[in-house]
C-alpha cells in the first residue's frame, strides 16, 4: 500500500504550483498587453507621422512650384522683345549684341534669376547675362543637344533640370521659342538656382528629395542622396542621360533603399542605408508636382516609433510584473492565513524560543549599528593611541620621577617622626602632596586624552588645549632638547569643538615638528614656535619648526592618507591626514607652508565661538 503524503508537505506543494501558474499567467498577460500596446503605439505614431508628412508635402510642393512660377514669365517676355528678335533675325546693327548683353544682365539682376541668355536656331548662345564671366560665360557656347532647346525649337515650352555644362552648377532651365513671322529664329532661356531650397530643407532638419521623371534625385536635403536613382535604371536611360549631359555623373547608381511594410494610408516604410553610416528607417511620403513632371518625397524618421515601441514593451512588462506581484502577495496572504490556522498550536509552544531568537537578533543589530557608528572613530583612536605609544617612555619617566621623590620624602618623614621633628615632617608631607597632585594631573589628563571622544562640541579655550598638548609631548621635547617658544595671549580665544579631537590635532602637529627637528642634519638646538592670534572671526594657531622642512614636490601630498617621508616602522602617514579631516569637521582649515629659510609652519584656522553664535 503506497505511503500517504504528509499533510504539511501536501499543503506546501500546492502553493508552489499556484505560484508557477500565476507567473505563467502574468507572462502571458504581459505578452498580450505588449502586443496590444505596440500596435496601438505604432498606429498612433504612424497616424501622427502621416498627418505631419501630408502637411510637409503640401508646403514643400508649393515651395517648389513657387520657385518655378516666380520666373516662368521672364523667358516669355524676353522672347517678345524687339531687340532680341532683331539680333536673332540678323537685322540689327553690329553693336546690338553688346547692348543686348547689358540689357539681359539688368533683367537677370532685377529678377534674381541665376542666368538669362539667348540661343540662335543652331543652339549657339549669342547673348547672355553672364557675358562678362570670362571662361564661365555662356556666350559662344553650343547647347543644341539640351532638351530645353529642342523643345523650344519645336514650338513648345521647355523645362529641364540639369547640371550646367559650363559652370558645373545644377539648375532648372526654362525656355521659350523666339518667333518672327511664324518662323522659329531662336530660343530665350532662363536658369534658376534651386539649391536654395536644399539649404532651407537642411537647415530645418528635414529629410526631403525631388526626383525627375526617370526617378533620379536631383534636389535633396542630404547631399549624399543627390544624383542617385530610386531604383536601378535601364541601360537605355543611362545612355540617354549621358548623351544629353544631364547630371555629369556616370554611372547613376541607385540608393540602398528597401521597403519592408506599408502604413495604414498606403505609404511605404523603407530602410535606407547611407554609404557611411548605419541603416535608418523612414515613412516615405510621396506627391507629384503638377506641371513639372517631378516627384517630391518627404521622409519621416521612424526612430521615435521604435522608441515608442520600446516604451510600450517596458510599460507592459511593468504592468504584468505588478499584476504578478499583486497576485503573489494576495496568494501569500491567503497561504499565510491557512498555515497560521494549521500551526497555531505549534507557534504557541515555540513562542518563547522565537522571542529569544528575536531578542538575540535585535541585540546583534544594535551591536552592529553601534559598531558602525564607532567605525568612524576607530582610525582617530588608533592614531591617538599610536601617539601615546610613541610618547609612553617619556610619560613613564615623567611619572616615575615624582614617585621616586615621594618615596624619598616618605622615608625622610618616617625618620623625622621618630626623632620628634614634626615641623620638618609636615614640610615633607606638603612636598609629597604637591608631587601627588602633579602625578594625578598627568594621569588624569592622559586618561581623558586616551578615552574615545563622545562626539559633542563645547566652548574650548585654545590656550588650555595647547598647554595640554605640550604636557603630553613634553618628554619628547625635553629628550630632544627642543626649545618651545609659547606665550598665551592676554585675551582668551575659544572655539566650539571637541576638546579631545582638537588636542589630538595639536599633538600630531607637535610630534611632526619634533620628528622634523630630529631629522635635520646639523646639531643645533631645535626650536618650536607656537602662536595663537585672532584674524577677523578666525582663531589661528601657528606651529613653526626649524627642522628638515618639506620638499616642494611633497607639499601638495602632505595631507594625503598614508603619505609619509619617514622610514618604515616610524609612521603610517595618517597623522596629518586625520588632522586635516578633523579641522574640516570643526569648520576650520589646516595648511602647511615651507619657511623661507628653513623648517615648516602649520596653520590651523578655526571659527571663533563668538562668531559662530552671532
Amino acid at each position: 500500500m503506497p505511503e500517504r503524503m504528509p499533510k504539511a508537505l501536501f499543503v506546501a506543494a500546492k502553493p508552489r504550483h499556484l505560484t508557477q501558474w500565476i507567473l505563467a499567467g502574468a507572462a502571458l498577460a504581459g505578452l498580450i498587453l505588449a502586443l496590444l500596446l505596440v500596435r496601438a503605439t505604432e498606429r498612433t505614431q504612424l497616424e501622427k507621422l502621416e498627418r505631419i508628412g501630408a502637411e510637409r508635402l503640401n508646403l514643400y510642393v508649393s515651395t517648389v512650384q513657387a520657385a518655378h512660377s516666380r520666373f516662368d514669365y521672364l523667358p516669355y517676355i524676353v522672347a517678345r522683345d524687339r531687340q532680341v528678335i532683331e539680333l536673332l533675325a540678323g537685322t540689327g546693327p553690329a553693336s546690338l549684341a553688346m547692348s543686348l548683353n547689358h540689357k539681359i544682365e539688368s533683367w537677370q539682376r532685377e529678377s534674381g534669376a541665376d542666368v538669362l541668355y539667348l540661343m540662335n536656331s543652331d543652339g549657339l548662345v549669342v547673348a547672355s547675362s553672364n557675358w562678362a564671366a570670362g571662361e564661365d560665360s555662356f556666350v559662344g557656347k553650343d547647347y543644341h543637344f539640351r532638351p530645353y532647346f529642342i523643345d523650344a525649337m519645336q514650338g513648345r515650352i521647355g523645362r529641364f533640370f540639369a547640371v550646367g555644362v559650363t559652370t558645373g552648377q545644377p539648375g532648372l532651365f526654362l525656355s521659350r521659342p523666339v518667333i518672327q513671322n511664324e518662323q522659329l529664329i531662336g530660343v530665350a532661356v532662363l536658369k534658376i538656382d534651386m539649391t536654395v531650397l536644399e539649404a532651407d530643407w537642411a537647415a530645418g532638419g528635414e529629410n526631403v528629395w525631388v526626383s525627375d521623371s526617370d526617378g533620379v534625385i536631383f534636389l535633396a536635403s542630404n547631399p549624399a542622396w543627390r544624383y542617385h536613382s530610386l531604383s536601378p535604371l535601364p541601360e537605355a536611360t543611362l545612355q540617354r542621360l549621358k548623351r544629353i549631359s544631364k547630371y555629369n555623373v556616370d554611372p547613376i547608381t541607385p540608393l540602398q533603399l528597401s521597403g519592408f511594410a506599408h502604413s495604414p494610408h498606403g505609404n511605404r516604410l523603407i530602410r535606407l542605408t547611407p554609404p557611411d553610416g548605419p541603416a535608418r528607417e523612414f515613412l516615405l511620403h510621396h506627391r507629384s508636382i503638377a506641371g513639372l513632371d517631378w516627384d517630391l518625397y518627404y521622409l519621416s524618421d521612424l526612430g521615435g516609433l521604435t522608441t515608442g515601441k520600446i516604451y510600450a514593451i517596458v510599460i507592459a512588462v511593468l504592468i504584468s510584473a505588478l499584476l504578478a506581484l499583486l497576485s503573489l502577495f494576495l496568494t501569500s496572504r491567503l497561504r499565510h492565513q491557512q498555515q497560521l490556522e494549521l500551526q497555531v498550536t505549534r507557534r504557541t509552544r515555540e513562542l518563547k524560543h522565537s522571542n529569544a531568537q528575536l531578542q538575540q537578533e535585535i541585540d546583534e543589530r544594535i551591536r552592529a549599528e553601534q559598531a558602525l557608528r564607532q567605525a568612524h572613530e576607530e582610525l582617530v583612536q588608533a592614531e591617538k593611541l599610536a601617539a601615546l605609544g610613541q610618547l609612553s617612555a617619556g610619560l613613564v619617566h615623567e611619572i616615575s620621577q615624582p614617585i621616586s621623590a615621594i618615596q624619598t620624602y616618605l622615608a625622610s618623614t618616617r625618620v623625622l617622626s621618630l626623632r620628634g621633628q614634626s615641623e620638618l615632617a609636615r614640610e615633607n608631607l606638603d612636598e609629597i602632596d604637591v608631587l601627588i597632585r602633579r602625578v594625578s594631573a598627568i594621569v588624569t589628563h592622559l586618561k581623558t586624552f586616551a578615552s574615545k571622544s563622545r562626539g559633542t562640541r563645547s566652548r574650548v579655550d585654545l590656550a588650555a588645549v595647547i598647554d595640554h598638548a605640550l604636557l603630553v609631548t613634553g618628554m619628547g621635547l625635553d629628550k630632544s632638547a627642543i626649545h618651545v617658544d609659547w606665550q598665551a595671549p592676554e585675551q582668551p580665544l575659544s572655539v566650539m569643538a571637541d576638546e579631545i579631537k582638537l588636542e589630538q590635532i595639536l599633538i600630531n602637529l607637535l610630534r611632526n615638528a619634533i620628528d622634523a627637528i630630529q631629522d635635520k642634519s646639523d646639531t643645533a638646538q631645535g626650536k618650536i614656535r607656537i602662536t595663537l592670534t585672532s584674524e577677523g572671526d578666525k582663531a589661528v594657531i601657528a606651529i613653526s619648526d626649524d627642522g628638515c622642512g618639506i620638499e616642494p614636490d611633497d607639499l601638495p601630498k602632505v595631507f594625503d592618507p598614508f603619505f609619509t617621508t619617514k622610514p618604515p616602522g616610524k609612521g603610517m602617514g595618517l597623522g596629518l591626514s586625520l588632522s586635516f579631516a578633523l579641522a574640516g569637521e570643526f569648520g576650520g582649515r589646516l595648511e602647511a607652508r615651507p619657511d623661507p629659510v628653513r623648517g615648516t609652519t602649520f596653520t590651523l584656522s578655526l571659527p571663533q565661538a563668538e562668531a559662530q553664535h552671532d
